[in-house]
């Protein structure tokens, strides 16, 4: 405790026995006025009893009501909550207006604040349960937050309800002893004396109450981190060092790979102790003098002072400290329900030193180079450098142009051939999106589909243009095929199959002219879910390819467990074989597991006459030919030019 807190108490305990002789000589002189203060007294102190049996009585049915509600799902609760609400704010209020004007302050303070917060609490308790979601209602009733401000609240109440009654007693004990006024007097000096010493007491308990509040407004109350608003406090005390000590810091914002995925297979309880395992595995590799934090989400920082002369950190640099970091989460993580789940983490790194900008541009560097950590294969580090700012302001302004170019469906479809590698006859086309920007000319999909991912917005604008394609290929001779790639997003999707029938319907487009390609990385994560959701477009008599065979994870298990109809050899192999013989034999191998499985197998990427001839003699299959440009649309030909073509 601070010795000036200490000096200013005693001097009003001081202050508080000199009053009290004071009102001795004072009540001395009181005469009629005396007794009737009496009167009001004895009432006021029987009103408090009343309020205090009362509110405790209402704020207990309350709290069942919203238990209540929670365990039985039943609406009746709310409406009797609802109607009990009103009558304690009353109470409460009345309180107040009974309490001195100190003990307003301190009642507002604590129990009418903790009130509110408690009432708002269990409203939105009861808002879950409306929703359905009891169980969240009852973890919310029964979390550490809800206790919590229960203690303060009946705290509060006691102090005040205690406080209203001493004084009510004290004063009518005044007025009884006025024949005695020496003898009475001692008795109201002591018994004032007992009343500052609990108010004195009751405020250190105040004090230590808000600095309790004060720790928790700056710590996650799921990883107990420090949260984003003390990270923020914490950047600028070291800028402000730093101009002192003239000690560098550096800033790691780690953004978690693969983490809405896991969370979406394994549930929220599931996602929330993946993050306090994430939390504990970051404190491990921390300092004592690091700041770890959770920002908020998938989202954590790392902050930590640089080396200075004759002091070196044992962890390391700031590249050492990233590499580390990303090591560390790439390791498996074990969830309580026995699930191993892998995730990752990209990191963006800023450095500061003395004169280096404020607080504010520091941690936008270090985002920038979060966002360039993310672009570039997720899973790595980078530092902030001015360039990538620019580009980075520039991706998103493409980000702004891709949002607004799918709202206005402006992505349409261009189409790749297929063509059978014995008879070069035409068998089908792959539909690829493109992109006419008015500035940018024609976007190619890679630059844009894993923007559109990351936005969320690649679930409609992949149904536009499979709504466009099919539009066009139902004109199409019946023997050509229609290929699509599908996200792996989509494969997370429930609803993706029932959108795929849906247009399928209103194109009135024959559900086994459309072949759908997926990628091998796409079924890394709930490959349970990916097999349901594939099934659901086989049942509605949808072909399946297994799209870039041979670049992704755990081939064969995916062609055991999956009913693919075709396997795409991916292009890399395809355009290596006539300088590499090990690809040569890797196509040649795949073509015949292709075969042997009884699989339609496409070779990607076939852009010369010679590897269409090596194509030949490894084995009959189907070839995908690119020889430098994609046919014009198709919905802008002649239906006579395509049977020409076939």
């Amino acid at each position: 405790m601070r010795p000036s807190f200490v000096l200013a108490t005693r001097g009003a305990f001081l202050l508080a026995t000199a009053a009290a002789c004071a009102l001795l000589i004072w009540f001395g002189w009181t005469g009629a006025g005396t007794r009737d203060e009496r009167r009001l007294a004895s009432q006021k102190a029987l009103r408090v009893t009343e309020l205090n049996g009362s509110i405790a009585y209402l704020d207990e049915w309350l709290t069942m009501s919203a238990n209540m509600a929670a365990s039985s799902g039943e609406s009746r609760w709310a409406e009797r909550y609802e109607e009990a609400v009103p009558k304690l704010d009353a109470d409460i209020a009345e309180v107040v207006e009974l309490a001195t004007p100190e003990s307003k302050a301190a009642l507002a303070e604590t129990a009418v604040e903790a009130h509110r917060n408690l009432v708002t609490m269990e409203r939105r308790s009861l808002a879950l349960v409306a929703q359905g979601d009891a169980a969240a209602a009852r973890a919310l009733l029964n979390g550490p937050e809800f206790a919590y401000l229960k203690d303060v609240y009946a705290t509060g109440i006691e102090e005040i309800g205690g406080e209203l009654k001493t004084l009510s007693y004290v004063r009518a004990a005044e007025l009884d002893s006025r024949a005695w006024m020496e003898a009475g007097g001692l008795a109201f000096v002591i018994v004032l004396l007992v009343s500052t010493a609990l108010m004195l007491r009751g405020h250190l308990r105040l004090k230590g109450a808000l600095a309790h509040t004060a720790a928790v407004a700056r710590t996650d109350a799921l990883t107990e981190l420090p949260n984003r608003r003390y990270f923020y406090e914490k950047i600028e005390a070291m800028f402000a060092d730093m101009s002192r000590t003239g000690r560098g810091c550096a800033l790691l914002l780690i953004d978690l790979d693969r983490f809405k995925a896991a969370n979406d297979a394994y549930g929220h309880l599931a996602g929330d102790q993946l993050l306090q395992l994430v939390a504990a595995r970051l404190r491990a590799i921390s300092e004592d003098d690091d700041l770890v934090a959770r920002l908020g989400g998938d989202e954590f920082a790392l902050v930590f002072l640089l080396d200075s002369p004759g002091q070196s950190r044992p962890s390391g640099d700031p590249a050492t400290v990233a590499a580390r970091v990303i090591s560390v989460l790439k390791e498996p993580f074990e969830l309580a329900e026995g699930a191993l789940v892998r995730i990752g983490a990209s990191v963006g790194i800023a450095v500061a030193h003395r004169g280096d900008g404020g607080a504010t541009e520091f941690i936008h560097r270090a985002d920038v180079a979060l966002y360039r950590a993310k672009i570039e294969g997720r899973s790595c580090f980078r530092f902030f450098k001015e360039a990538t700012d620019a580009y980075v302001r520039s991706l998103a302004l493409l980000e702004g142009d891709l949002r607004q170019a799918i709202a206005d469906d402006v992505i349409v479809p261009h189409f790749q051939p297929f063509v059978a590698m014995d008879t070069g006859q035409l068998i089908g086309f792959e539909m690829l999106a493109r992109w006419p920007h008015p500035t940018r000319g024609m976007v190619p999909p890679a630059d844009f589909i894993p923007i559109a991912e990351d936005l969320g917005l690649v679930g409609p604008m992949t149904e536009r243009l499979l709504r466009k394609a099919c539009r066009a290929a139902v004109n199409w001779p019946a023997h050509l095929t229609l290929a699509c790639n599908v996200s792996p997003l989509q494969l997370r999707d429930h609803d993706w199959p029932e959108m795929v029938r849906a247009i399928l319907d209103d194109m009135q487009f024959p559900a086994h002219r459309l072949e759908l390609e997926v990628t091998e990385s796409a079924l890394v994560g709930d490959l349970e879910l990916a097999r349901t959701l594939l099934f659901q477009l086989k049942a509605l008599g949808v072909r399946l390819a297994l799209d870039d065979f041979g670049t992704g994870f755990s081939s064969l298990r995916h062609l055991q467990v999956l009913t693919f109809d075709k396997l795409k050899i991916d292009q890399s192999f395809v355009n290596a074989m006539l300088t590499d013989k090990d690809s040569a034999k890797i196509v040649s191998a795949v073509i015949g597991l292709g075969h042997n499985l009884g699989l339609v197998v496409v070779a990607e990427g076939v852009e010369t006459p010679e590897t269409a001839a090596l194509l030949r003699k490894l084995g009959r299959t189907a070839a995908e030919e690119n020889i430098g440009a994609l046919l014009r649309d198709v919905t802008q030909m002649d239906p006579n030019e395509l049977a020409i073509a076939s």
